[in-house]
């Protein structure tokens, strides 16, 4: 018996889509109906799990495996994936302020097992969920590369698409079978169009201008340029910062710094949202949990 709150999630979904939440018996049927239609609309499969839904909020950290047909499998630590809205993740980060080596040995540990035991070749992410206790659970695993990949490569040197193109090609990892210790700190921000001030509604238009900083430890994928187009049938991510700094409270700083250089016009976007968020005392303290942005984004918009 889980209890509730529960949340129903659509098998063949993911990003945060094809996922509701009932509280009590009573919106099981409504919550049902709601996410076979998504999953339906979106994914065109209207199978669906239940999992419990934790109260008080957990962390949401995830772990990078690489896997090949040599039966070599390593994983390069966690990434802490805690900042999120619409359960969608806005930051990422490595290593986590909540995982001490003890525990990053634990969930490595349970991450290379599984991705070991299904005979798993590429890279790939688990996906748990942590506690306040430090208890971990699994959540899903993504068999692809994730948006937040950049951390990972910023702390450990690895080029990932290039490990999975090796594995494509029947070559072994060029990782150590110990995998690699994380050299200081990365921190990604996703730049969306959308509207903080309106609860992250999407913001469709044309990027007028846009200027994207070129500043020391900070790397930018973007996916938008002057005269794109921001269309509501996509996911209105349209750039990736990535920051690198000697500890975390260097790749902070870093990070405000890019933040404060970007500058997007003709659409609204997340900008101000994540210079508000960066410059909080909880975010350096690292207070947060997966329901964080929802508890306080009034209060952060406010600052």
């Amino acid at each position: 018996d889980l209890g509730y709150p529960v949340a129903i999630k659509a098998a063949a979904g993911g990003g945060g889509y094809g996922m509701r939440v009932a509280r009590s018996p009573d919106e099981i049927g409504a919550t049902l109906d709601g996410v076979r239609r998504d999953a339906g609309r979106a994914f065109g499969d209207t199978t669906v799990y239940v999992e419990k839904f934790f109260s008080p909020a957990p962390r949401h950290v995830e772990v990078q495996v690489l896997g090949d047909a040599h039966g070599n499998m390593v994983h390069l630590g966690e990434r802490e994936c805690s900042i999120q809205r619409r359960f969608q993740k806005i930051v990422e980060e490595t290593p986590s302020p909540a995982v001490s080596p003890e525990l990053r040995g634990e969930m490595g540990a349970a991450a290379v097992a599984l991705a070991r035991r299904m005979g798993y070749q590429s890279a790939g992410t688990i996906e748990f969920l942590l506690d306040a206790d430090g208890k971990f659970y699994f959540l899903e695993m993504n068999t692809r590369l994730q948006v937040e990949h950049p951390v990972t490569e910023e702390v450990t040197g690895v080029d990932l698409v290039r490990e999975m193109v090796r594995i494509a090609a029947g070559l072994p990892l060029s990782v150590p079978a110990g995998g690699i210790a994380p050299r200081g700190h990365a921190i990604e921000a996703r730049v969306y169009a959308e509207d903080p001030a309106r609860n992250f509604m999407p913001a469709p238009g044309e990027i007028t201008a846009m200027t994207v900083p070129d500043l020391p430890n900070v790397r930018v994928d973007a996916g938008a340029e002057a005269g794109s187009q921001v269309t509501v049938y996509y996911d209105p991510m349209i750039a990736k910062i990535v920051a690198w700094g000697e500890d975390r409270a260097a790749a902070i700083a870093a990070m405000r710094d890019a933040i404060a250089a970007f500058e997007v016009e003709g659409i609204k976007t997340n900008l101000p949202f994540l210079a508000r968020l960066f410059a909080g005392e909880d975010f350096a303290a690292g207070r947060v949990h997966t329901r964080y942005v929802d508890d306080n984004l009034a209060a952060i918009m406010a600052e």
